[in-house]
């Protein structure tokens, strides 16, 4: 596959999550990529951030390795497609605000575990900023 094509099916991919992601509830999503030089077989991790412009906070949705940024988007896409339906992840709502502000905000993660959608929420975040609550949801 040459360098344009390659170019072309990472921007096919992209645009795939970005467009299930808008459909699903009215968020953007952007890329993150770190490259690790010292592994040989996931050299590329894949942060998938969604941006709410309601409350204008981007979070963490998932990450993916794999060898190239390719190959980390295909996992992401089937994450996103069926992956976090598993019976190892659960619903989860985090009620949340900023301390600087009024307004209450909600958000929904799916994870295995409350630490794990704290981590996904507060990704790159300063912790002490925000008040918050997780809560598992009832499985149907």
């Amino acid at each position: 596959m040459s360098k344009i094509d390659k170019k072309l099916e990472q921007i096919k991919l992209q645009h795939e999550i970005q467009e299930i992601l808008r459909n699903d509830n009215g968020v953007s999503c952007h890329f993150d990529y770190h490259v690790n030089l010292l592994s040989e077989d996931e050299t590329v991790k894949l942060h998938l951030l969604t941006y709410n412009e309601r409350h204008q906070e981007y979070m963490l949705l998932h990450v993916s390795r794999g060898a190239s940024s390719i190959v980390c988007l295909k996992r992401m896409l089937e994450y996103i497609t069926s992956g976090h339906e598993t019976s190892t992840k659960y619903s989860f709502t985090i009620q949340w605000k900023k301390k600087s502000e009024t307004q209450s905000h909600t958000s929904y993660f799916w994870g295995s575990s409350e630490e794990e959608v704290t981590r996904k929420f507060l990704h790159e975040k300063n912790p002490d900023d925000y008040t918050f609550s997780v809560t598992r949801n009832p499985v149907a």
